[in-house]
This record gives structure tokens, sequence and C-alpha cells, in this order.
């Protein structure tokens, strides 16, 4: 009996530790836009990426932790003061994601979708 005990301890261990760890995400951010990206807000599974002075034709890389289901809403604040707002993709808890987020003068629009299963 105390044997079974012990086993079914470790065995609620180990998954209460596996349960815990958090899933990682994370997102490439490509100004396809004419003019420079002042600011971009990024908010996915309650968490907000911040990212800044993203010249046209670069890119800038974001990651955050997959705590639950949830979207991508980027934020975008262009240098001239125009901007854009737009809710993209989708993430699922339990799973590693990479996205391609592109910005344009009049868009943002995923472009690619990456799931890596554990």
């Amino acid at each position: 009996m105390k044997i079974l005990v012990t086993t079914i301890s470790a065995a609620f261990a180990v998954f209460a530790m596996t349960s815990c760890v958090a899933n990682k995400g994370n997102f490439l951010l490509i100004n396809k836009a004419k003019e420079p990206i002042s600011q971009a807000l990024v908010t996915v599974c309650g968490q907000t990426i911040e990212l800044r002075d993203i010249q046209p034709g670069i890119s800038e890389a974001g990651s955050y932790e997959v705590k639950s289901d949830s979207h991508y809403d980027v934020r975008i604040k262009f240098q001239s003061g125009k901007k854009l707002q737009k809710g993209v993709g989708y993430v699922t808890n339990g799973l590693d994601f990479h996205h391609d987020i592109v910005i344009t003068d009049t868009n943002i629009e995923m472009v690619s979708d990456k799931i890596k299963a554990q």
C-alpha cells in the first residue's frame, strides 16, 4: 500500500510540474510599409510586447508564453502619426508557435503560421 501511495504521489508530481510549463510563442513583425513604424504593440495571451523604430524593410522579433488560447491584437503607429489596428492569427494552449506578421501602409496580415508540437 505504501508503494502504491508513493507511486501515485510521484506520478501526480510529474503531471503537476509538466502542466505548469508554459509553451513558447514568437513572431516576426515585418515592416513592408513605405514609412517607419514608431511603435508597435502586440498583445497575445494577456502579454503586450512593444517594438519601436522599425524602418521600412526591417523585421523585429517578439516572444511570449502561450498561457491560453488567444489571438494577436496588433496596434501600429507610424512615424507620420497614422495608426492601424487589427486582430490576426490564433494560438492554442499546449503548443509552441511562430508567426510572421506583415505590416503594409494599409493593412496588418499574418503570412506564416508554424506550429511546433512538443
